[in-house]
């Protein structure tokens, strides 16, 4: 009797698990479909090892999104940081000054969503996050107006595709 209770537990519980892997499977699936931008495998990858992304519903998704987001942005700027600690030339550290900036300005502008979507304010919300967006356009032109090839251009793909993915998130709470 003992081993079938035993067996009876651990069938719920796989059945809360394959629910809630689903759950995050759908949503990454009605997010990404109209998207030329982001994939459902990218949204999956990014999101499934995160804990708790699985047992949520879109508004704790657009959270943990999120902060995968900022986390990858702070990356960024202390990429940037540890650069401008390595050269001399004013040119390149005023490029660096610049994107850190509109890196900084993109994180302001998601914790400022996150802070929307937890009130409600969804539209507000998705204003910020294509603000956030554009900060690695932002990025960029510092670099290029001053001639320079921008030394963080590669690795803003993954912050940039994460921030499309918040948008697409969002907008299923509309």
């Amino acid at each position: 009797m003992k081993s079938f209770s035993t067996f009876v537990t651990l069938l719920l519980f796989l059945l809360i698990i394959a629910g809630a892997t689903a759950n995050l499977q759908e949503l990454c699936k009605q997010a990404t479909s109209s998207s030329p931008i982001v994939t459902y495998d990218f949204c999956i990858k990014s999101l499934q090892p995160i804990r708790g992304s699985n047992e949520v519903d879109a508004k704790g998704l657009v959270g943990i999104t999120i902060n995968l987001s900022l986390d990858n942005l702070v990356g960024i700027i202390n990429m940037l940081s540890d650069l401008q600690s390595k050269t001399t030339n004013q040119t390149v550290i005023d490029a660096l000054n610049a994107c850190s900036d509109g890196i900084n300005r993109g994180t302001t502008e998601l914790k400022v969503a996150q802070d929307f979507v937890s009130h409600g304010y969804v539209q507000a919300a998705l204003t910020s996050v294509v603000v956030a967006e554009k900060s690695s356009d932002v990025c960029d032109s510092a670099f290029n107006q001053r001639g320079i090839q921008s030394p963080v251009h590669d690795a803003m793909h993954d912050p940039v595709l994460l921030c499309h993915l918040v948008d697409l998130i969002i907008q299923l709470l509309v």
